[in-house]
């Protein structure tokens, strides 16, 4: 619920009592008038106010406890637009006591090339015997007109590999511990295109299957159909053994469209540890003058999960530099869950409920879809902004 303000009377309960709070934000980009800064109390009930030429938004809510985020975005150059992006959590309001808070902005670049949805919580099965979870995908966009050459497109996820498991990367002022060092940690594995350059033509999309790149609705009429010639899929047989997660993808894809694995974390593994309730995947290109494999297999370039110099817990530091979009899920499930992405990548997280065929996907962006004639996506680096559930995955039943 969005709301913009709320009035109480003296004889409510203290609940309903009303306060004031003030958000300073500060960095580049901060002295800006009309950005919207939201409020968001532990109940999902939003305020929004917008900054004055200042750069500061004054509220009047209910005491509570709230979140503050903000973000805004600037316009797309070659390809590539800058966006800023703050969050606040446990901002205590209490009864006849002013609330001033400074926000601190964050600044990042986004590609056009985007995530527009994803697929991984799975669907029931036709005979109500349980959950079919072997069909999970990705849809990577081109949110503009423009193409777009990378010199190599990979897939990575981060730990814990579900968001309410435990979290030992924070540290004791409740920040990521990498949070300022310019990286995120790749966990286990990657995944990468072939090609050592990947195209995307103007407003392009590719789905790529990161389970079974078959017709799943042949044996469960709930799931989807990725046996099409166009799609990709994760399939490395010599890195992940297990036939249930990748079975033969259909003849109708090309073998030129499988993607390949790097892996440096845990071998006894036989599937990408990818959360069927509630990931945190990104997309990223290596960094400059390095192949995929290169960069992966740069042992020099190891960080390690928990702090614990073990070859289960290793990761890969991709330079935020080089991460052109994530998505952070949170399990509707767990009233615990916590971030991995940090704010430069995703400020936000968006909630999923797991087994029902929902998938996330992105909001279209109203105004520039009918200033441009296509379909254009929102993307503020803020999954709670930008993405939404859907009732069925997209290429259910070709919807």
């Amino acid at each position: 619920m969005l709301v913009g303000l709320m009035a109480c009377h003296n004889d409510e309960p203290a609940a309903y009592d009303v306060e004031q709070v003030r958000v300073q934000l500060t960095g580049e980009g901060a002295a800006q008038q009309g950005i919207g800064v939201r409020l968001t109390d532990s109940k999902g009930m939003e305020f929004v106010q917008m900054t004055d030429a200042q750069g500061l938004a004054t509220f009047q809510v209910p005491v509570g406890i709230y979140q503050a985020t903000v973000s805004w975005v600037g316009e797309i150059v070659d390809g590539w637009r800058t966006i800023y992006n703050g969050a606040l959590s446990n901002l205590v309001v209490r009864r006849d006591n002013p609330l001033s808070v400074t926000l601190p902005l964050t600044r990042a670049t986004s590609s056009s090339i985007i995530i527009r949805e994803l697929y991984v919580g799975g669907c029931q099965k036709d005979d109500g015997s349980g959950w079919f979870y072997r069909d999970k995908y990705v849809i990577i966009a081109n949110n503009s007109g423009q193409r777009v050459t990378l010199p190599g497109l990979c897939l990575g996820i981060c730990t814990p590999y579900n968001s309410y498991g435990i979290n030992k990367n924070y540290d004791e002022s409740g920040h990521l511990n990498y949070e300022n060092e310019g990286f995120v940690p790749a966990a286990s594995a990657f995944w990468y295109f072939q090609s050592d350059e990947v195209v995307f033509e103007p407003w392009e999309q590719k789905v790529i299957a990161l389970n079974g790149a078959i017709d799943h609705t042949l044996a469960y009429s709930n799931s989807v159909n990725l046996a099409q010639p166009q799609y990709y899929c994760t399939f490395d047989i010599e890195h992940y053994t297990s036939t249930s997660a990748y079975p033969s993808p259909s003849e109708v894809i090309p073998t030129s469209h499988y993607l390949k694995a790097v892996r440096y974390g845990d071998q006894m593994e036989s599937a990408w540890p990818l959360s069927s309730t509630s990931p945190a995947m990104f997309i990223f290109t290596p960094p400059a003058g390095m192949t995929p494999l290169e960069f992966g297999n740069d042992a020099s370039n190891v960080w390690y999960d928990e702090g614990r110099a073990l070859p289960t817990f290793a990761c890969r530091k991709v330079p935020v530099e080089n991460i052109l979009d994530g998505i952070e899920v949170f399990s509707d499930a767990w009233d615990e869950n916590a971030k991995r992405l940090t704010g430069s990548v995703d400020v936000g997280y968006v909630y999923m409920t797991a087994r029902q065929g929902h998938s996330l996907e992105r909001r279209i962006d109203v105004a520039e879809t009918a200033r441009q004639g296509q379909t254009v996506y929102q993307d503020t680096n803020n999954s709670t902004a930008d993405f939404v559930q859907r009732e069925h995955a997209s290429l259910f039943h070709n919807e």
